[in-house]
């Protein structure tokens, strides 16, 4: 007798906020500041907000059952510092997250071996802040800093869009 193996495709009826970054080098925890100040208001319980941190292929399984989902990252685009962009679908491979070494899977590859696979999000935005400083260090920068309200703001208005 063969064994069949049926594959049933769910997504996440939440939408699904993925902040990434490191936050021990500045302006490259962006992610991580957005979404553990996202953590303390009222999207979550309506929302899955994620702490991605620089998990590379771990983050397939999250992608994969996303059906609407926004991230969070700090770019390196060559725009003013703290300046904020918004990527959709198929636009962010090309800004996403970079590698930390070469042995990691970037966001990047993640994002592609989701496609791929035929189960990329049927809704993803990108809201990736110019970042200033990688430097060792804790906190932001202070133009990034001054851009977390701007996206917090932004991240609302999206999911209100997705939940009406």
């Amino acid at each position: 007798m063969m064994a069949r193996i049926i594959m049933i495709n769910t997504k996440s009826p939440k939408p699904i906020v993925l902040g990434l970054g490191n936050p021990l080098f500045q302006d490259e925890g962006l992610g991580i500041h957005v979404i553990h100040r996202l953590m303390e208001g009222e999207l979550d319980g309506r929302t899955e907000l994620i702490d991605g941190g620089t998990d590379g292929l771990i983050l397939l399984g999250t992608v994969e059952e996303a059906r609407h989902l926004i991230v969070i990252d700090a770019i390196d685009g060559g725009f003013p510092p703290g300046t904020i962009n918004e990527w959709e679908g198929c636009q962010i491979p090309l800004f996403a997250h970079g590698r930390l070494s070469p042995h990691q899977l970037g966001f990047q590859e993640v994002l592609a071996l989701a496609r791929m696979r035929g189960k990329f999000p049927e809704h993803m935005i990108l809201f990736g802040v110019q970042s200033k400083s990688l430097d060792w260090g804790t906190d932001l920068t202070p133009e990034v800093a001054g851009s977390v309200p701007t996206v917090i703001n932004l991240v609302h208005k999206q999911i209100e869009n997705w939940l009406a």
